[in-house]
């Protein structure tokens, strides 16, 4: 009978075997890692080595740059020693070389300034401005927004002028609108009893002092018509009226003023209103002017009320002629129209 801890011939075998194996293998891994780390030391070798090259061919590149910049160095020695020499044959003294180099400096700034769109003197010119700008640490977009809203501002103050100037005209208060001329019979504007015939003096008048008062007013305000409004007092007429037989023949200059005939107040201040109008019409200066006839008849009293038909007596002062001018209809339209455009 075999004792269990007693080691068997065949474990044996088999573990020598396996530990043959683990050797063998071992040393393979470890000729692998030795290879390996050979090839590697080959290939430091190589980069250090392309590397070393290049360094070289740096130090080259640079030993020669340094001796080409003392070249150059010296050339620009020499061009400045011969450009002094040349400046101290032109102009009898020594130009020092700092003064040279700014000379130089000087004109690579005109240059620059030139290739910005901009001559010498228009740098010269825009200097103060150019200083302005630099104090205020502008750039030359801040520059271009303030030009930009300049010139908003400068527009808006246009078009607030236009409208000024466009609510004045539309809210014109009385003391600029043109005067009404008042030739009352009180003051010695008279006609011809219950007529419309002008007395000399009146006439006279018409043709000279008021004609020049009219002229003024006109050429003042700018108008083109004239309005001629007859006036009477209440005192009643009794007779037959013509004025619808004879008017077109009056007003075409067929038949004269005398030869109406109206029959109430309406029709007595209409054909003083013609009268005068006709006066009007003859002077030459008025030829551009369209002079309008019209009747107040007794309705209007001479502070622009209506009469309450209280006053029937003799009232000089309510017999006259009153003279209005304004601008026609197409006078408007066509200064609409200007404006507009």
């Amino acid at each position: 009978m075999v004792a269990l801890n007693e080691p068997s011939g065949a474990s044996v075998s088999y573990e020598r075997k396996g530990y043959a194996r683990g050797l063998i293998l071992g040393l393979t891994m470890a000729e692998t890692m030795l290879l390996l780390v050979f090839c590697l030391l080959l290939v430091a070798g190589a980069i250090v080595a392309k590397k070393k090259a290049e360094l070289e061919t740096a130090l080259e590149r640079v030993s020669r740059s340094e001796a080409e910049v003392r070249q150059l160095k010296q050339e620009n020695k020499n061009l400045l020693a011969q450009v002094a020499e040349f400046m101290e044959r032109s102009t009898g003294h020594k130009v020092p070389v700092e003064e040279w180099r700014k000379l130089v400096l000087a004109k690579k700034a005109i240059e620059h300034i030139e290739q910005k769109g901009l001559s010498a003197d228009e740098a010269v010119r825009l200097a103060e401005a150019t200083v302005a700008v630099r104090d205020n640490n502008l750039s030359a977009d801040d520059v271009r927004k303030l030009v930009s809203a300049d010139q908003r501002a400068t527009e808006a103050e246009r078009k607030l002028a236009e409208a000024e100037k466009q609510l004045s005209e539309t809210t014109r208060q009385p003391r600029d609108l043109p005067p009404i001329i008042n030739l009352s019979e009180a003051n010695g504007y008279s006609f011809e009893v219950s007529s419309a015939e002008l007395k000399p003096a009146f006439k006279a008048k018409l043709e000279d002092a008021i004609a020049k008062q009219i002229a003024d007013i006109v050429a003042k305000y700018d108008v083109d018509v004239v309005e001629v409004i007859g006036h009477t007092d209440e005192q009643r007429l009794s007779r037959q009226s013509n004025m619808d037989f004879v008017l077109g023949r009056v007003l075409s200059g067929a038949e004269s003023v005398s030869k109406m005939e109206p029959g109430d107040n309406a029709g007595l201040g209409l054909a003083r209103a013609i009268s005068v109008a006709s006066v009007l019409k003859k002077i030459p200066a008025f030829d551009h002017l369209n002079i309008l006839p019209m009747s107040g008849g007794q309705l209007i009293l001479p502070d622009d009320r209506l009469t309450n038909g209280a006053q029937s007596g003799d009232a000089p002062e309510r017999r006259r002629i009153e003279i209005r001018v304004r601008k026609s209809k197409q006078k408007l339209a066509a200064e609409g129209h200007h404006e507009g455009n």
